[in-house]
Formats: C-alpha cells, sequence, structure tokens
C-alpha cells in the first residue's frame, strides 16, 4: 500500500501533467465509472447546500447569517474560555491549530473540530464556537485550520489533517486525556472521513488508540459529481482523481478492531444528494464495521448551516451525544 505522501507525490505529477494516468493504483482503477449525468439533474444547484436552505428568502442570506454567526460566537467563545492559539503543526501559513479549554484537567475529553467550505472557504478562526458549551461540562475544544484551495491541493489539504491529527494524539497522550474525538462539517467531513481510511496512520501514530469516535455532519464523501461545477474552479482536482479521494471508495475494515464510534448526521433540508451521501456512506461502515458503532440520522427541519450553528448553543445535539458517549464509554 502506498503511503499518503507517496499518493500526494502522484497527484502532483498528475496535476502538473493531466496525461498521466498510469499512476492510478489498480485498487481504484476497478472502481465503477462515472455514472451518466442525466440533463434532468441540476448539479450546481445539488452542490449548493445554501439554495435548500428555507430560512432566508435567498442563498446570499443563508451564507450571510452563517458567517455572522459562527464569526459573533467564535469571538465570544475566545473572550470568555481560556486558550492558547496559532499552534503551529506544520511549515505553511494555514497549518496552525487552536486549544479551547486550557485550563482544565490534563485527562478531560478533546474534541476536534475540522470545518467546511468546500475546501476553499472558512478559517480556523471563524470554526471556535463549538468550545464554550463544551467546556461547561469539561471538554477541551481543537480547531484545526489548514490551507485553502486553490494556494493548496486536495491531496495536500488531507496530508495536512493528517499531520494535526499526529500532533493532537501526541498532544493527548502526553496530557493523559481520556478520549479524542474528530468532527467535521461538510468538507471537513470528507477529511475527517479519509483520516479514518488511513489505517497505517492510526496503526502507528503515537496516541491515536485514543480515538473514541468521529462526528460527520452533511459530508461529502463521493466526489465524482462535483469535479463537474464550478466548485470544482478553486479545487482543481482532476476526473481521474476522484475516486481515489473519495472516502465511498476506501477501505474501513480496520474501525471494526478499534471498536470507534462513528455518527453520520445531514438536514432535513440539505440537498438530496447531500443526505443520499451520508446514507450511501453510512451503508458502506455499516457493512464492514460493527453495526451497533456506527450511526446515522437526518436531523428533522435543519439545514446544511443551522446544522453546525447550532453548537454555539449551551443545548445542543452534538454536545448531548458527546457527553451520552463519553458517560458511556470513558
Amino acid at each position: 500500500m502506498k503511503t499518503l505522501n507517496q499518493f500526494v507525490n502522484l497527484l502532483q505529477n498528475l496535476f502538473q501533467n493531466k496525461n498521466v494516468k498510469s499512476a492510478v493504483t489498480s485498487k481504484y482503477a476497478q472502481e465503477p465509472a462515472m455514472a451518466l449525468i442525466t440533463e434532468d439533474v441540476d448539479l450546481e444547484k445539488e452542490y449548493s447546500p445554501s439554495r435548500w436552505s428555507k430560512r432566508f428568502p435567498s442563498a446570499h442570506a443563508v451564507l450571510q447569517h452563517h458567517v455572522n454567526l459562527v464569526t459573533a460566537a467564535s469571538e465570544q467563545a475566545v473572550n470568555r474560555v481560556p486558550h492558547k492559539l496559532e499552534i503551529e503543526y506544520g511549515s505553511t501559513p494555514g497549518q496552525k491549530l487552536d486549544i479551547l479549554g486550557t485550563d482544565l484537567p490534563n485527562d478531560s475529553p478533546i474534541l476536534v473540530f475540522v470545518h467546511g467550505g468546500y475546501w476553499q472557504e472558512l478559517s480556523r478562526e471563524v470554526s471556535r464556537y463549538p468550545a464554550e458549551p463544551l467546556h461547561r461540562f469539561r471538554i477541551k475544544t481543537i480547531v484545526v485550520g489548514y490551507d485553502l484551495c486553490p494556494s493548496a491541493t486536495l491531496p495536500e489539504i488531507v496530508n495536512q489533517i493528517q499531520n494535526a491529527a499526529h500532533f493532537i494524539f501526541e498532544y493527548a497522550e502526553k496530557m493523559g486525556s481520556r478520549g479524542v474525538y474528530f468532527i467535521g462539517h461538510s468538507a471537513g467531513a470528507h477529511l475527517v472521513s479519509k483520516l479514518l481510511a488511513n489505517a497505517d496512520f492510526l496503526e502507528n501514530a503515537p496516541g491515536s488508540q485514543r480515538l473514541q469516535g468521529a462526528f460527520l455532519i452533511s459530508g461529502i464523501y463521493d466526489l465524482r459529481e462535483i469535479i463537474h461545477t464550478t466548485n470544482n474552479d478553486a479545487i482543481q482536482l482532476p476526473e481521474e482523481w476522484a475516486v481515489p479521494m473519495s472516502p465511498q471508495f476506501d477501505d474501513f475494515t480496520h474501525l471494526q478492531a478499534r471498536k470507534i464510534r462513528v455518527f453520520i448526521l445531514a438536514g432535513q433540508n440539505d440537498s438530496p444528494t447531500f443526505k443520499k451521501q451520508s446514507r450511501e456512506f453510512f451503508e458502506l461502515l455499516h457493512n464492514t464495521c460493527l453495526m451497533q458503532n456506527m450511526f446515522l440520522e437526518i436531523k428533522d427541519d435543519m439545514d446544511h448551516f443551522d446544522i453546525v450553528e447550532c453548537f454555539a448553543n449551551d443545548n445542543n445535539y452534538l454536545k448531548n451525544l458527546l457527553i451520552h458517549d463519553i458517560r458511556k464509554n470513558l
């Protein structure tokens, strides 16, 4: 099996020469070809989550509300929760993380948040909003930043999340944390899924045995269609690498022995395609991992944005799920 760094190098060669197709491994070459895109499917709309919300009159208003809310809540979290910000875990400008809850006991559980934004928008600075409600229950929050497309390629970003996880697991080991949980929203769910798929990393990274669970919120797990939308203008992912970069085609059988709990969630007012991808990814995990450790829920009356915006509230489903899992398993 090729290491992730080798995989990144292969992809870099591909970006430099789009005719280079021999680099595709036989594992992915055997995967099904891209299904025909029928004319009655509006891919731009399907992959534009703000167009499916029912809370505001326009997609622009949905996005503006989201940015305003998470920015204000993140600023409030920094003002109220003891923290250490801008900790470097890599050499590029985006590879920094924040730890909120530095006053909590060393063995406190840790929630790691990986933001979305189609790998090209949002930031660590506006993604600190889950921290304050969790702090009240003695849970540390680590917010991971990463370089964005097109300055970074998607495989580079996947590698950066692995670098961040390596740093976090070592930190958890040093602190004696009782457990580490990852949460990813939208593109962040894709990145967390790619991390979970990396059996070699999870086997060898010091402290990785402290990984307890993951929350995948309104994620994208199959990239074969999105490359045919304007979202790919910044991502610049070649078609032949849509499958290798898709968690839907990865192997997760190694999670079975680790008994990691995976919660897959989407909003009722997500697009049909986003809900379909969550269901299909759940089916993949359900078929390869222990049934009792995999969970799927379509959240009533929620869309792609308020499904995470609520994490800033004292009473939110993520906090409740996390606390329940901690009390049951740690």
